[in-house]
């Protein structure tokens, strides 16, 4: 899903959906203009998801809103073992 403009509205959307998703282990949103609602949507659905593997998040605009709700995630997600927020504000 790299590079396709999905948005905050897409990426809340998006991350309802990882909340109860039981099979997709590895996911590749890079370059999509998240911005920190984006990111927060990430995050809490990163509680939630116990299938995750790989995440990358990178070059979304994700500031330091977004980065305080992966903080959270991290805390109770044990699955998650890549995530990559590279190139975010």
């Amino acid at each position: 899903l790299g590079v396709n403009r999905i948005g905050a509205k897409g990426a809340k959307a998006f991350s309802e959906s990882l909340k109860v998703n039981s099979s997709l282990i590895q996911l590749n949103v890079v370059g999509n203009r998240l911005g920190d609602e984006g990111g927060k949507a990430f995050g809490d659905a990163l509680q939630e998801n116990t299938n995750l593997t790989h995440l990358n998040l990178g070059d979304n605009g994700i500031g330091d809103e977004g980065g305080i709700a992966f903080g959270h995630a991290l805390e109770a997600n044990r699955t998650l073992t890549r995530l990559n927020l590279g190139g975010n504000k």
